[in-house]
């Protein structure tokens, strides 16, 4: 048997006569006709880009996040974000893309801080630090986002803005939640922040966000928007026309300078020039020039399913990067006592080369890591070159980790 699905009017109309309504944000109006303010602004008008927090609220047409539009997702999995939980859920009360007169792409810009934000501050004696409200300013006078090719922006600003070396875990989670929770009302999503830990915080959201069938791209500037001189304009420009293409390169990545790099390959090598993100071992999924240059082959398939936010991390790692010459003995300490209070899950070591380590003259280091293994610890051998991989049994290290943890010959 065939069904037929009509869409009509928001109502779906089956073959066999059966109609319901599908959910719809009604756009709120005031007495006299005109479009109120929404928790997200109004998004149509380039004049108010804002702050969402500085909007005042309508008591008579207050709009509450309708959770039966989220995901449904495995509880196991994941957690189902309920509006108190996140301390912005500005969800336009328009429907992406319908009767809202234009055909340009809706893009959340969230702001989390940085070099990007600072601006001379007066309470600092005009010193540059992180001002609220600097990044709002500054995109209101962009007149490229006038431009009929650029898409609508709505932006928030976290209070306070931070510092991204004082970013972790927790500010992870905050950004995936609120990503999730706008998902169904945006094309694209831009996160600016401080460089230092973006490669990490990107790192984090790409394996966050499962299932992401959207845009999520990072960035920010080496110099601040308050000067003339600054790359903010332009990374932020490409940052959100990669968030809003047509076909966009749907997974979490940094854009900085000139180049899309994937964000779980993406670190930072320079703190002195502009081109301050690179992926050594991975070639750019995008260029910019005189014309965007992707690399197709290295996209990724479309996502199958529905977006999952993981939530759930353990921070109870170390990583150790060997120099010659290094104590073993502080390494089996730091195991004995990581197991035996719990602080140690896991250790990431970053070896010579393809995976090399003392292992002539280095067996009670051997030995520690076998220690390691047999009291749950998870141990992870990663390499400190830019280029190449850990070739596990090509070098007499990795040979002895092989037969000391798998009994293989």
């Amino acid at each position: 048997m065939h069904i037929i699905c009509v869409i009509h009017n928001d109502n779906v109309i089956i073959s066999n006569g059966t109609t319901f309504s599908l959910p719809f944000y009604p756009r709120p109006y005031n007495n006299t006709g005109t479009p109120l303010l929404t928790p997200a602004g109004s998004l149509f008008d380039h004049e108010t880009i804002m702050n969402p927090t500085t909007f005042a609220s309508d008591n008579d047409h207050e709009c509450e996040l309708d959770v039966t539009l989220l995901p449904k997702d495995d509880e196991n999995l994941t957690e189902h974000i309920e509006a108190p939980e996140s301390d912005f859920f500005f969800i336009p009360q328009v429907k992406l893309h319908d009767g809202d007169g234009s055909q340009r792409k809706r893009v959340l810009v969230l702001c989390t801080g940085g070099t990007l934000t600072m601006a001379p501050n007066p309470e600092q004696g005009g010193a540059l630090s992180p001002v609220p409200g600097a990044l709002t300013d500054f995109l209101k006078s962009m007149l490229e986002l006038t431009n009929d090719k650029m898409p609508k922006v709505v932006v928030h600003e976290y209070s306070p803005l931070l510092d991204s070396s004082d970013m972790g875990p927790a500010d992870w989670q905050v950004l995936a939640k609120d990503i999730k929770a706008n998902y169904l009302h945006f094309d694209g999503f831009v996160v600016l922040m401080g460089t230092d830990t973006m490669a990490y915080t990107a790192t984090a959201l790409s394996f966050m966000l499962e299932n992401l069938g959207k845009p999520v791209v990072f960035t920010g500037s080496q110099v601040p928007i308050a000067e003339p001189h600054s790359d903010a304009r332009q990374n932020l420009i490409m940052a959100l026309i990669f968030a809003a293409r047509e076909q966009p390169i749907c997974e979490v990545t940094i854009f900085f300078h000139d180049r899309l790099l994937r964000a779980c390959r993406a670190q930072k090598v320079n703190s002195g020039e502009l081109h301050a993100f690179d992926s050594p071992n991975m070639q750019p999924l995008a260029t910019t020039g005189i014309a965007i240059k992707e690399n197709d082959h290295l996209s990724l398939p479309p996502a199958r399913g529905v977006l999952r936010v993981h939530t759930r991390m353990d921070t109870r790692l170390l990583a150790l990067r060997l120099v010659p010459g290094f104590d073993d003995q502080i390494l089996r300490h730091t195991i004995e006592s990581g197991a035996e209070s719990g602080s140690l899950r896991a250790l990431v070591l970053q070896l010579y080369g393809t995976g090399n380590a003392p292992a002539a003259a280095k067996k009670d280091f051997i030995n520690c890591l076998k220690r390691a293994h047999d009291l749950g610890i998870l141990v992870v051998a990663s390499t400190q070159c830019h280029q190449g991989s850990v070739m596990m049994g090509e070098s007499i290290f990795t040979v002895c980790i092989d037969m000391l943890f798998f009994g293989t010959d």
